[in-house]
């Protein structure tokens, strides 16, 4: 058993006792230390005195229900670790739980697992110690880096502006990286965001990808130099300061 952390904590929102305690009693068995609340307004009373925690989110719960709780939380908290842990199992539900600002969705019953490798990996976020930076620029150029801060879940472009990338985000860059300056396949994408072979979609990698190139020239002004390989997959190009598209 790894030893429990003591900087941070699990916190579960769920109204069902028994999940509630069956989820609990798992995740301390893998060294987590765990808080439980069985609604929105105790959790926060909670995080106002311990903001320091990974929340692991029901969807229908009374009063407040998971959806809005997490949009509220990623508001005030760009970096908190947020999971969802539902019985809603649809694609829709999958990708509107994903928009309002969550992490990772898992539906019941969960792969435990799946959910500890997922919250030590959120869990960097808040260890500072374990902090780990990728930088690259233009050879030979004294223009400033971009960082990719994967453990904080930030992009830092050249010019200063911090961007929030999602865990897919972060392991899609850093397996681009991993292959800077040559081309990347999209099965090679598909296996560093988790999916299996028959869940791979090259079309959700290509919108992954545009939606990122967007949002980074929307905060920054600066263009993320990810080219398409046709037919093949994506190439990053060393990174460079320049402004524009």
């Amino acid at each position: 058993m790894s030893p429990k952390p003591i900087s941070y904590t699990v916190s579960i929102v769920e109204d069902e006792r028994i999940l509630r305690e069956e989820l609990a009693f798992q995740l301390d068995h893998h060294g987590f230390r765990v808080e439980t609340f069985e609604s929105a307004a105790q959790f926060y009373r909670y995080l106002a005195t311990r903001p320091k925690t990974l929340a692991v989110l029901d969807i229908g719960l009374d009063g407040e229900d998971g959806l809005s709780m997490c949009r509220y939380l990623r508001a005030h908290d760009v970096d908190m670790g947020i999971v969802f842990v539902t019985a809603r199992a649809l694609r829709s539900e999958r990708l509107t739980g994903l928009d309002a600002g969550a992490d990772a969705y898992l539906t019941k019953p969960v792969d435990i697992d799946e959910l500890v490798l997922i919250l030590r990996r959120l869990a960097q976020r808040l260890t500072p110690a374990a902090e780990l930076e990728v930088r690259t620029s233009m050879p030979g150029s004294e223009s400033p880096a971009w960082h990719l801060d994967s453990t904080m879940g930030m992009l830092v472009t050249p010019n200063g502006t911090r961007i929030r990338i999602s865990l897919s985000e972060s392991q899609l860059l850093r397996a681009l990286l991993a292959h800077q300056g040559e081309p990347c396949g999209h099965p090679e994408l598909a296996a560093a965001l988790g999916l299996m072979p028959e869940e791979y979609n090259k079309h959700r990698i290509e919108v992954m990808v545009s939606r990122l190139r967007e949002r980074v020239h929307r905060q920054s002004g600066l263009v993320l130099p990810i080219q398409a390989e046709r037919n093949v997959g994506y190439r990053l190009l060393p990174f460079d300061a320049g402004p524009g598209v």
